[in-house]
């Protein structure tokens, strides 16, 4: 019953005279990238979700915050793997959540350093990345040094020169970036999270179609949640929700 209705959104979601759809997101692995298999999870259960919905899509990884800027302009149709925000929203429409993002902190195995509780924070240097809406909610700042950086690669080895303290990242990527790029060296990841956010697609205002291709793409990832096609993807790219 539960994939009936699924294919039933499905087939209501998808406009009239659907086309092929310009599509952007920025490198962020194991999401988005393309030195990874067909160019990344996100990537992959964006551009299913959108055929299931009758759109050929063209994909084209742009650099970050271009690839947002460039959505907003109407130069991209569709931007996919990244989080809401109410300013974002204003030009943006946003579809229900790809997947979970679990934000947690990084930090050397020989730093001693715990986090339970915002207090455990307090005096700490911690690297974050330019332009990312780690939370909806601004955290609280305050007795904290925050240090910006281009991506989460370069605080990570901020880190490990001891320039900081903790770096904060979503948690997939934080186990990418030791596990593929910083191999053996002597860090790990605090399982405790700040906060959960939602990954999602966004598609440019600009486009007349917005709302019905948002639409779309929330029945087709319905539709691969009820027949198994989710989790197979997920599987491929070893990863669990």
């Amino acid at each position: 019953m539960k994939r009936i209705i699924a294919m039933i959104l499905l087939t209501l979601a998808i406009p009239a005279g659907a086309t092929e759809l310009q599509m952007t997101a920025s490198t962020w692995p194991p999401y988005v990238s393309d030195q990874l298999y067909k160019k990344g999870i996100a990537i992959v259960l964006t551009e299913e979700a959108l055929k299931r919905a009758g759109h050929d899509v063209s994909t084209t990884i742009e650099p970050w915050p271009a690839a947002l800027e460039m959505t907003i302009a109407g130069r991209y149709d569709v931007i996919t793997s990244l989080w809401h925000t109410e300013d974002r929203a204003e030009q943006l429409s946003f579809s229900e959540p790809l997947m979970k993002n679990y934000i947690v902190f990084i930090k050397r195995d020989d730093s001693g350093i715990v986090y339970n509780q915002r207090s455990d924070l307090d005096g700490l240097r911690i690297g974050v990345v330019a332009d990312y809406a780690y939370s909806e909610t601004p955290y609280d700042t305050a007795g904290i040094d925050i240090s910006e950086a281009g991506s989460a690669q370069d605080n990570i080895k901020r880190l490990l020169a001891g320039e900081l303290d903790l770096v904060l990242a979503d948690g997939r990527v934080a186990a990418y970036e030791i596990d593929e790029l910083i191999a053996g060296k002597a860090l790990s990841i605090i399982r405790k999270p700040l906060v959960t956010r939602g990954l999602r697609v966004a598609v440019s205002k600009q486009h007349p179609d917005h709302a019905e291709i948002v639409a779309g793409i929330n029945a087709g990832i319905t539709q691969m949640q009820a027949d198994g096609s989710y989790n197979a993807i997920l599987a491929t790219f070893r990863i669990s929700e």
